[in-house]
């Protein structure tokens, strides 16, 4: 709404505002919002990207400056690992892998090989080496390297000042160093800025992420205007004070009150599960009670009562948990209830061997100079015999997307070198669907689908229940949430090896329970299997948090083996 305001009201030329957005879809729904409010022609100037696409458009504009080529290709994270592992053959996978994280988190920080030390200086040399070779950036290097372009070449940087007078950041939260970084670079003396974002909601510190860059931007930029936003226009005023419960054991010494007029008084629901078997059953239980039965068979089988709540469907209910791997019960449950359903944040669509492959033969359509992908996901026969039909269809003439994927898939599979399965067809067809809204634009196509991150594969149009880590829900929103694994192992999440984040974790959890709109019911397994073992776990400590007439506990019944005494007892929660 500012920037429309800005540019209906004020005559801001649109052409001079850049927004930046942490997803695309965040870039997508502000893109539409403002063509509703300003036109497609007009909102059309507007510069709306990710600070990863952001830092693509630089480098694609001018990343020869730092010798890089026009069309250098974007690294997926199975492309890092093969580029890694060609340097060091010896290495294990998993040693491949923490080279790679520290490299990434070496990236976030804005250091370079020359500014870090002993054997993993090398490493990242090499691995630098390679890429560059390859003609390959990696996901970082996106917004590095813009920053290093930028740094470097004192008129870019002017050019950029000049160009964008307004600059707008969401989620100013999530920004790590290597971002600040660029921002430092895109703001002059003439710039005005507006930051957006809620430092409670600080839940990416594994990636280098910290709240304390709204504090350094006041130092760096004073004097700066603070705007508390104290209205929520989402939640209940119950689902608000239980979420303010928990997070204001935080350490942060600030806090804004935030109120709501949305007044229903329908407490949290807390669930104990023995298993998380059972856990899940819960959940579906529940939803189809709520829904009021998805079948005859729910019913007849006193699965739920006939006294369903009107007026929600399915695409209305969020099950958040904070590993993926809790979605494997879920998913069996659901599978097993014929309830329709969505999982977003799994594995990434690009990492896929199927999509991979197809993606290979569309890189080497937008350069066929570069023969990395084929010469990585191909034999040598068929690679040559893939490069000289595609070289073909190049020479044939620029063709929409989705027919070049038909081909494309056509030919794999006529080579047997894809398979033919129905799950792999419909990821090639999830591809293809991504690809009508580019036309032939293979390069923009090409971006869009590395650049793509976990909310990115969230289908709000979807009729169907979505299942989604915590971290994959951030910036939406669901008139029923529930939140499972509210256990102390899970919530605070407890690694290896290493202490828990507490600060961090806490944000989270506040995060997922402020994506309710109605209801919010958080469950627990008293015992559960997780990376190949069973642990018997108390409840999460963010429950005692939540003061008790906020909070109801529901009461597990389960059925006897035995045929005498009662057919249920009920046990003690939490």
């Amino acid at each position: 709404v500012r920037i429309a305001r800005l540019i209906a009201m004020q005559n801001v030329d649109p052409a001079s505002v850049l927004a930046i957005t942490f997803t695309n879809k965040a870039a997508e729904e502000m893109a539409g919002r403002l063509a509703g409010l300003l036109g497609h022609k007009t909102a059309g100037q507007i510069v709306i990207k990710t600070f990863h696409a952001f830092g693509a458009m630089l480098l694609r504009q001018a990343g020869d400056r730092l010798g890089l080529s026009p069309h250098f290709a974007i690294a997926a994270e199975a492309d890092q690992q093969t580029v890694l592992k060609a340097c060091y053959p010896q290495a294990g996978s998993r040693e491949i892998n923490d080279w790679l994280a520290a490299i990434s988190a070496a990236k976030s920080q804005a250091l370079t090989p020359d500014e870090t030390e002993g054997d993993f200086a090398d490493i990242y040399r090499t691995y630098e080496t390679a890429l560059h070779k390859n003609a390959l950036v990696d996901f970082d290097d996106l917004v590095l390297k813009a920053v290093q372009l930028l740094e470097q070449h004192h008129d870019l940087q002017a050019a950029y000042r000049q160009r964008f007078h307004w600059l707008s950041v969401d989620e100013f939260q999530d920004v790590n160093a290597v971002q600040y970084r660029l921002l430092q670079q895109l703001i002059g003396p003439e710039t005005s800025v507006c930051l957006i974002g809620d430092p409670d909601q600080a839940i990416y510190g594994f990636r280098g992420a910290t709240p304390r860059f709204f504090a350094q931007f006041v130092r760096d930029y004073a004097p700066v205007e603070t705007l508390h936003l104290s209205q929520n226009y989402r939640s209940t005023q119950l689902i608000l004070d239980a979420s303010v419960q928990v997070i204001e054991k935080s350490a942060a010494s600030e806090r804004v009150r935030i109120f709501s007029e949305i007044l229903d008084p329908t407490r949290l629901t807390l669930y104990q599960a023995p298993t998380e078997a059972a856990e899940a059953e819960y959940v579906v239980h529940t939803i189809e009670k709520m829904i009021g039965g998805t079948s005859y068979f729910s019913l007849d089988s006193a699965r739920v009562d006939d006294d369903g709540v009107a007026g929600l469907s399915f695409a209305d209910f969020a099950i958040l948990y904070r590993l993926s791997a809790q979605s494997r019960s879920l998913v069996e449950a659901f599978e097993r209830s014929g309830i329709p359903y969505q999982t977003v944040g799994q594995t990434p669509l690009v990492e896929y061997k199927d999509v991979r492959l197809v993606l290979a033969c569309l890189w080497y359509l937008f350069n066929p100079a570069h023969r990395f992908y084929l010469d990585e996901h191909f034999s040598k026969m068929n690679a040559s015999a893939l490069a000289a039909l595609l070289s073909d269809l190049v020479a044939s003439g620029l063709r929409p997307l989705p027919e070049l994927i038909d081909l494309i898939q056509h030919e794999l599979m006529a080579r047997a070198l894809l398979p033919g399965s129905d799950s792999s067809h419909a990821r090639i067809q999830q591809l293809r669907r991504r690809s009508v809204l580019f036309d032939r634009r293979l390069g923009d196509f090409l971006e869009a689908v590395l650049l793509q991150n976990e909310t990115d594969f969230y289908d709000p149009r979807a009729d169907r229940v979505t299942l989604m880590s915590l971290h994959a829900a951030k910036g939406l929103e669901f008139p029923v949430v529930f939140i499972v694994g509210c256990e102390s192992e899970l919530l605070p999440y407890h690694r290896a090896g290493e202490a828990p984040d507490l600060e961090e974790e806490r944000r989270l959890f506040y995060v997922g329970m402020t994506r309710a709109q109605q209801r919010l019911i958080l469950t627990r397994a008293k015992s559960r299997v997780l990376f190949g073992q069973r642990m018997e776990n108390p409840p999460s400590p963010f429950l005692d948090d939540i003061e008790q007439a906020l909070k109801e506990i529901e009461q597990a019944r389960y059925r006897k083996p035995i045929k005498e005494g009662p057919e249920h007892v009920q046990l003690k929660l939490f």
